[in-house]
């Protein structure tokens, strides 16, 4: 192989695929994570005026999982039917008409055809403004549809391969913010977002967020989300995959210090690949990548 080679990456199973994974716990993974994942340029609502403003990735869900990302950020809200009751993807009250269902659907699907691929979901928003939101039918949905493939809380400190072994299908991580309605025995606590603060963020005000984050990092005892986002007053979301590349590369020790890298338009740059290789460095050299020199 020459020294410009790349390593051909199979994006649906790359976790899988991944050095010495089984050594390693889930809150040691680099996951790649879909910011806003219900709110895609495929959605029956997408419009290309207001979509510029909501929007934050290219595709639909199951188009997301192939394409390698693992982690989701959820914001959700919630209409009462007479006859069914939907739960629906926004973005500040925007809605795609993308539903709680379709995801679930794609996921169900993927791990038939992945069985040793895992995924987050991050329930971070959970309401839409002052409407109301029904906790208990979103708890009764989730253990109906998911019960059986969610990772318990209790196993959080189990490696990879202790999971692998305990169960063939449990492969999902249900995170949300503590209510009295979601169950304790499926529900992870909610994660946190280290996001910058401001409404608009430029590349230089971004960069400097993340360094300032990754300072203590990594933070290895539980699930985290770094926002690398840049919305600007006039654009929306900003196109910042070169700087994602530059930031990120496993060159560098930024990547190995992260937990679940949270970016708009993921696939338009290389973070599904930074993840695999930093996700692999720190199954095999451990502790050794941030010890001090």
């Amino acid at each position: 192989m020459t020294h410009n080679a790349v390593i051909t990456l199979d994006k649906q199973k790359w976790m899988s695929n991944a050095l010495d994974i089984d050594r390693i716990k889930l809150t040691d993974v680099v996951w790649p994570g879909a910011h806003n994942a219900g709110m895609d340029k495929q959605a029956p609502n997408y419009e290309v005026v207001v979509g510029n403003w909501t929007t934050c990735q290219n595709g639909s869900f199951t188009w997301q999982l192939s394409n390698g990302a693992r982690a989701f950020d959820i914001r959700l809200g919630y209409t009462e039917g007479a006859d069914q009751s939907i739960f629906y993807f926004h973005h500040n009250g925007y809605q795609s008409h993308r539903v709680l269902d379709e995801l679930i659907s794609a996921i169900l699907s993927f791990l038939g055809r992945n069985p040793d691929e895992f995924v987050v979901f991050d329930f971070h928003e959970l309401g839409d403004g002052n409407k109301p939101f029904d906790y208990q039918k979103l708890n009764a949905l989730l253990v109906s549809q998911l019960g059986q493939r969610a990772i318990p809380p209790g196993d959080a400190t189990k490696t990879i391969g202790e999971l692998k072994r305990i169960s063939a299908r449990r492969r999902v991580v249900l995170a949300a913010p503590a209510r009295r309605e979601l169950d304790e025995d499926y529900f992870w606590p909610r994660i946190t977002h280290k996001w910058a603060g401001r409404r608009f963020t430029n590349s230089d005000d971004l960069k400097t967020h993340i360094s300032n984050t990754l300072k203590d990092a990594p933070y290895e005892t539980f699930l985290w989300s770094l926002s690398a986002t840049s919305y600007a007053f006039l654009g929306g979301p900003q196109d910042i995959k070169n700087h994602i590349n530059d930031w990120f590369n496993p060159t560098r020790d930024w990547v190995t210090r992260c937990s679940i890298i949270n970016t708009d338009f993921f696939d338009e740059s290389e973070i599904v690949r930074y993840c695999w290789s930093a996700t692999s460095m720190k199954a095999v050299y451990g502790d050794a990548l941030h010890a001090p020199v």
